[in-house]
Parts: structure tokens; C-alpha cells; sequence
């Protein structure tokens, strides 16, 4: 029983002195790393000035070919270079290092094919070098386009993000389409903001992709539907007579009928006016948030028919209709139709939300000094009473 106690504690102590030298090593290899790095970074600086001064941009020999292919094989070898390619062109070599780039890409399609075969986030480094330094070209055929393309379909979302904004700096809206087309038949729904923000990204001209985007709609799922709305409502107001047709549509998602509800907050249309009133005043219990939305996109609408509709949804019995309402009718009325409209309204929860929406407004903070006040229940209540409670 001795001898096996003893056992357990020297194993105990072997597991120690094994993750003792362990951390020792790893220590001393990160140090000698960090030291070597920079070192590293100076001379691909050096090696790239060199050829640059020797054989200009022009495309590089078969030797100095196999000796980036060497280098760069290497996750830590390619990031090392990219740093001194960052740092060359903060000196000024931006123009040369990309003509530089341009006239070896077979030396990048070399390397970017044999990163695909690598790991999940190798294959988003190489993604990341591509959109860098704008490799994917014109043309349905073109190389680089086509590994990122299949590198869409990725699990990781790193991938799939770097893929994409390789597709994005490359300014073809063609790409662009296909790699949509990708996601949407592999049922992928990559992030909604990311999709958003990538197109928004996009180095070619946003209107013509816009209208592509749009040429292929029906191609598309409800969800990138939705992402493309808020693209379309971020750079362009022609879409205004298209998009009404898809928020009439009330076999469209909800949430696609509500994105175009925001697009016409920000595109003001004649011919969405009325169906936006309408919205307010005619709402289903089970629909009451286009009734909302259209509350805060009728502030883009001035006029009576607005004011008229706005009224109405401030006697809502849906507290959200009632706040939006009460919002949106504070930016459109002045000082002194605030307070006969306070003063004329008869719905309790009506008159309250104006009191506390138009209170929140600069041109209305001399109301706190009136003796605006109203009877409920032969009490007398301050103007700046709050019910949260829907009727």
C-alpha cells in the first residue's frame, strides 16, 4: 500500500515538472519570437525594395518565385509579409507594391490554392491577403473570385466574412451576386449587420450592385431579402416604387415588410403615404407593429392627412402605437397646436402620452411652467403624468 502511495505522489510530481517545462518552453520560444519578428519584417522590407529597384513591378523570376513560395507558405510567414507590405506603403510604395502584386498573381493563385487545402482560419488569412491587395478580378472565370466564392459555403464565419469582403474589394457586382446565390441555395444565413455593413463595403459602384441585387430578388431567401432592403435604404432612393409593391404584398415575412417600412421613413413617397396612414388607423391585434412602424416613418409625411392618422394612433390602445405616434406628431405640429391638441384631446391615454412626448420636445419646455392640468376621476393631475399601462 506504501509503495503504491509513493507511486502516485513521484507521478504527481513527473505530471508537475512536465508542465513546469512546458511553460518554460513556450516562454522562451514566444520571447525569441517577438525578437525575431521584427527582424523578419525588416528583411522582407529589404528583399521587397530590392526587386522593386532591380526589376521594377515587373513579374519576378522563377527563383525568386520558389523562394516566396518557401516563405510564404507558412501562416506566420505570409503575416510577417503583409506587415511589411503595410509598412512599405505607409512609406509611400503603395502604388508600386500593388502593380508589384498585380503582375505576380500566378505567384498568389499558387499560394491561395494551397491555403484551401489548409485549416479553417489559414484559409480566412489567405481570404484576408486577397481582399488586401484586391486580387479578385473581372470576369465570371477569374481565379481568385472562384476560390472565394467556394470559400462562402465555409462553416467558419471567419471565412465566409473574408471571403466576402475579398468578393467586396474586388468591385464586381457579378461576384457579389453569385456568392449570395451560394448562401442562399446552402441555406447559410451569415450574420444580418455583417451582410449590411459588407455591401456597404463594396469598392465598385453600390447602385449598379443595388440594381443586380435587385434583378435577382426573387432568387434570393426572406432573410438576405431583408439584409438587402437595409442596403438599399442606406445608399439609394430608387427603389421607392418597387418596394411598395413588396410591403402591400401581405403574403411578404414581416419582418421584410417592416424593413421596407424603415426605407420609406427615409425615402419620402407620395404613393406609400396613404397605405402608411392606413397602417396606423386600420392595425390587427396581431399586426400592430407595422402600425408602430409606420408611427415613427409618418414624421417624413407632413401634412394634415399625417397629422390626421398620427390623432388617431395616439388613441390606440397599443401603448407602442400610442408612444410613436405621440413622437412623431411632436416634430410635425408647433408650440401652439401642441397645446390646443392637449387641451382638445378627450382619450385619457392619449392626452397623457402627447403631455409626456411633447413635454420631451425643446420648442414645448415652457410647458412645465403652465397650469396645463386635466380631470380624471374629479382629481386633478399634473401635465406630466405617465401611464404605462395599455388600455
Amino acid at each position: 500500500m506504501v509503495f503504491q502511495v509513493n507511486l502516485l505522489i513521484y507521478l504527481y510530481m513527473a505530471i508537475c515538472i512536465c508542465l513546469l517545462l512546458f511553460n518554460l518552453v513556450y516562454f522562451a520560444r514566444d520571447f525569441f519570437k517577438r525578437k525575431r519578428d521584427p527582424e523578419m519584417v525588416r528583411k522582407y522590407m529589404n528583399k521587397l525594395c530590392e526587386m522593386l529597384e532591380t526589376s521594377g513591378v515587373e513579374k519576378i523570376s522563377q527563383k525568386e518565385e520558389k523562394f516566396w513560395t518557401r516563405k510564404l507558405s507558412k501562416s506566420s510567414g505570409l503575416i510577417l509579409f503583409q506587415q511589411a507590405v503595410e509598412e512599405l506603403e505607409a512609406k509611400g510604395k503603395q502604388e508600386d507594391i500593388e502593380k508589384w502584386v498585380r503582375n505576380n498573381r500566378d505567384l498568389f493563385y499558387k499560394l491561395s490554392s494551397a491555403y484551401m487545402k489548409k485549416r479553417g482560419m489559414e484559409k480566412a488569412l489567405m481570404a484576408y491577403i486577397i481582399e488586401q491587395h484586391h486580387l479578385c478580378g473581372p470576369g465570371a472565370r477569374d481565379p481568385f473570385a472562384l476560390q472565394m466564392e467556394w470559400l462562402v459555403s465555409d462553416h467558419s464565419i471567419y471565412c465566409r466574412e473574408n471571403a466576402l469582403y475579398a468578393l467586396y474589394a474586388g468591385g464586381q457586382p457579378e461576384h457579389v451576386i453569385k456568392a449570395y446565390h451560394i448562401l442562399t441555395r446552402m441555406r447559410i444565413e451569415h450574420s444580418s449587420k455583417m451582410v449590411t455593413d459588407g455591401l456597404l463595403s463594396f469598392q465598385g459602384d453600390r447602385e449598379l450592385l443595388a440594381e443586380e441585387l435587385w434583378k435577382n430578388w426573387t432568387h434570393y431567401s426572406t432573410y438576405y431579402k431583408i439584409c438587402f432592403v437595409n442596403f438599399f435604404r442606406m445608399i439609394s432612393g430608387n427603389f421607392t416604387e418597387r418596394l411598395l409593391i413588396v410591403l402591400k404584398d401581405e403574403e411578404n415575412d414581416r419582418e421584410l415588410r417592416l424593413a421596407v417600412i424603415r426605407y420609406f421613413r427615409k425615402y419620402k413617397y407620395d404613393k406609400a403615404w396613404e397605405y402608411l396612414c392606413c397602417l396606423v388607423e386600420e392595425w390587427r391585434e396581431s399586426d400592430w407593429e407595422y402600425a408602430a412602424l409606420s408611427a415613427l416613418a409618418l414624421e417624413s409625411y407632413p401634412g394634415k392627412r399625417t397629422i390626421d392618422a398620427l390623432k388617431k394612433g395616439c388613441e390606440s390602445r397599443n401603448w407602442y402605437i400610442r408612444y410613436n405616434s405621440a413622437q412623431s406628431l411632436g416634430k410635425l405640429i408647433d408650440h401652439e397646436q401642441k397645446g390646443k391638441l392637449i387641451q382638445n384631446e378627450k382619450d385619457i391615454y392619449a392626452k397623457e402620452m402627447m403631455a409626456y412626448k411633447f413635454m420631451g420636445t425643446e420648442e414645448s419646455a415652457n410647458y412645465a411652467q403652465t397650469e396645463c392640468q386635466f380631470r380624471y376621476c374629479g382629481t386633478a393631475i399634473p401635465f406630466l403624468t405617465v401611464r404605462s399601462t395599455a388600455r
